[in-house]
């Protein structure tokens, strides 16, 4: 009796305070899909402006796919690529950027009807996109925005999840974001 007292006190007297603390800051990419170049174009210049200089651009890539309910009211582009930014995001930003990103698409909806624009952030661990519609596999951030994960990094790569939107499972997306991963596990703790 004597011997387990003296465990539990020892139990309660090494119990380590739980500490809240915030994780560096995200890599931030945005992923757009449209139907002219001069969109595009314009889209670079005003993110630049915006958010910083752009890191990575990707390729033309495998056109952005609409979710089922999407099909009903939207069409896609015929083009996809993303940007990545210098500059690092904390990954409660992702709320503002998917308000400041509506703004950006509504307005070069004015020249390119098809234009749609997806930010997201990427960390050592997943790949989130913000999304404006709610579904059983994304959870509720704030004012209308909800986090959706796409990618998943366990035994060393990228999986992509079930639920994530088709564009991620194609191997070009996956490319890019493995190469962006390994820049930011490279640059995460500079500045």
């Amino acid at each position: 009796m004597v011997f387990q007292l003296l465990v539990l006190r020892m139990a309660i007297e090494s119990v380590i305070p739980e500490i809240l603390e915030r994780p560096l800051g995200s890599s931030f990419f945005l992923i757009t899909s449209f139907q002219n170049d001069d969109s595009y174009f314009e889209l670079k210049s005003i993110t630049e402006k915006k958010f910083s200089k752009t890191l990575f651009e990707s390729n033309v890539l495998p056109k952005w796919e609409l979710d089922t309910v999407e099909r009903l009211t939207s069409i896609a582009g015929h083009q996809t690529r993303i940007l990545s930014f210098m500059r690092r995001v904390h990954r409660e930003e992702l709320v503002q950027i998917k308000k400041d990103c509506i703004e950006i698409q509504n307005h070069l909806r004015k020249s390119d009807s098809l234009f749609r624009l997806i930010p997201g952030y990427l960390t050592s661990h997943n790949v989130v996109i913000a999304q404006s519609k709610d579904d059983f596999h994304r959870i509720y951030l704030f004012a209308g925005v909800y986090g959706e994960i796409v990618y998943v990094y366990r035994s060393g790569k990228f999986s992509v999840l079930d639920s994530a939107p088709g564009f991620f499972k194609n191997k070009e997306s996956l490319y890019f974001f493995s190469n962006l991963r390994e820049s930011y596990e490279y640059n995460k703790f500079k500045d």
